[in-house]
């Protein structure tokens, strides 16, 4: 038994290495073959940069496919659908971001600051607009410029994507959401529109640096509603439309729950 279980775990390691490895070099590539002929020459770099990291996402999940094929994905049609749209997310997985930029392409977030510090990673989180946590950006004259940007945005087909529990749920249920998101939205003009995500967490978890690769899985990716709010209403409140959005999760979480 011992031995079989580092057996089990030899592999996780090496089909984790092989597939950061992926992630890694296949960076390098775009960057030298696809990401800095854009830089240079496309007519608009944000819109070019967000296409081509969704060709690069989507490449990682098919090697995942690949590596990984007790793990199965099953994404909903209209997901792919989604343009114009703010996109509120629930949060499992490390690997949540990339699995929605891998779906969508035109697609642009908040991100932690931190990551903005980290060299090539950051140039290219900017040049594909997407916006850093930071207080200096989210407050005064920084913050309307990246509204302003987001609105535009929206307006061209593409879309924005936020967790509002903000970081990964731990054992896998709701934590409390920020209206942060609700807040961008009305300033849009725009509608939301509710994913949900399921065991992303039981292929790479939270606190773990390997993938599980022996469990027979199955990730979900649904939208579970759509929320098109009258934001010129005297009646309009972001509170009660973040709750109206959770009370549509919760739902979720409980059909899931009687269906397993």
């Amino acid at each position: 038994m011992p031995l079989t279980r580092s057996i089990q775990h030899l592999t996780d390691f090496l089909i984790t290495l092989l597939l950061w490895s992926y992630f890694l070099f296949g960076s390098i590539f775009f960057f030298f073959f696809l990401y800095l002929p854009a830089y240079l020459f496309a007519e608009n770099r944000v819109t070019a940069f967000q296409k081509l990291t969704h060709r690069h996402m989507k490449n990682f999940f098919i090697w995942i496919g690949r590596l990984v094929p007790r793990t199965k994905f099953v994404i909903q049609k209209e997901v792919r659908e989604i343009h114009s749209s703010v996109i509120v997310c629930n949060h499992l997985s490390y690997l949540d971001p990339i699995l929605l930029i891998s779906q969508l392409p035109r697609l642009r977030t908040i991100v932690k600051s931190t990551f903005f510090k980290v060299p090539f990673f950051g140039w290219l989180l900017r040049n594909s607009g997407y916006i850093p946590s930071a207080p200096s950006e989210m407050l005064g004259p920084a913050m309307i410029n990246n509204l302003e940007s987001i609105k535009k945005h929206l307006q061209e087909g593409g879309n924005l994507f936020v967790f509002p529990e903000g970081t990964r749920s731990r054992t896998g249920n709701l934590t409390p959401f920020n209206k942060g998101v609700f807040s961008i939205a009305r300033y849009c003009d725009a509608p939301l529109k509710l994913i949900l995500i399921k065991d992303t967490n039981k292929l790479f978890p939270p606190g773990s640096f390997s993938f599980n690769t022996r469990s027979f899985n199955k990730i979900t990716v649904e939208l579970i509603g759509s929320l098109d709010p009258d934001y010129q209403s005297n009646d309009f409140s972001i509170s009660a439309v973040t709750d109206q959005a959770r009370r549509l999760y919760e739902a979720s979480f409980r059909s899931t729950k009687h269906t397993t």
